[in-house]
């Protein structure tokens, strides 16, 4: 392969492979320390749980008991395995799923990028583009999963999403770019003169 056609898009794809890299390491992290972290979650979730039946405690009177009813039922939280320290853990394993998965689409899609008629400038625009959200998302599950326990599951979420929402955005934007491309080569369409800006001759 021409080392050439890779040149607007290497920088992509070089963050795609590191994407890969650190999914890898983060498997293996979370292989050698799965025990430890999930006892520091439970750990988590006990101390939490303790200071609400603390403060509770402290609540003698028939209103206060009702106050307290309600801060105990605000403080059920919704989970998806049944406990905040499994939707934890759960969380940080999403987040080598996703990195490898996103390392492996950018790198094919960036391949895809290289062969067509874009221009090169426009083709590095999609290597930042897919790059940088390949290795932007993932680590959103990452955080995510490291504040379950301490702000419950929704509030964990909400709390990434200026993470989140980026890197999906650049992702989305990068794929719907690709596919018309691709769709205007098909078609043909790219010698055209209001197209003479995107595509080479």
């Amino acid at each position: 392969m021409n080392s050439e056609i890779l040149a607007p898009v290497r920088h992509g794809l070089v963050m795609a492979i590191l994407a890969l890299i650190f999914g890898a390491l983060w498997a293996g992290f979370l292989a050698a320390q799965h025990t430890s972290l999930h006892g520091g979650f439970e750990a988590q979730l006990e101390s939490k749980q303790a200071s609400i039946e603390q403060q509770e405690s402290m609540h003698h009177s028939h209103a206060d008991n009702e106050n307290s009813n309600h801060m105990h039922a605000t403080n059920e939280e919704h989970t998806h395995t049944g406990s905040l320290a499994g939707d934890a853990m759960q969380r940080l394993l999403r987040g080598h799923i996703h990195f490898m998965g996103l390392g492996v689409l950018s790198t094919a899609l960036l391949l895809v990028t290289a062969f067509t008629s874009l221009k090169p400038y426009w083709k590095k625009a999609l290597g930042w583009s897919f790059g940088i959200g390949a290795l932007a998302y993932p680590p959103a599950w990452i955080l995510m999963g490291f504040r379950t326990v301490t702000l419950g599951s929704e509030a964990a979420e909400a709390s990434v999403m200026w993470l989140f929402m980026p890197a999906v955005g650049l992702l989305l934007l990068s794929m719907g770019s690709l596919l018309i491309v691709l769709l205007i080569e098909w078609c043909g369409c790219q010698k055209g003169t209001l197209l003479s800006r995107l595509f080479s001759n």
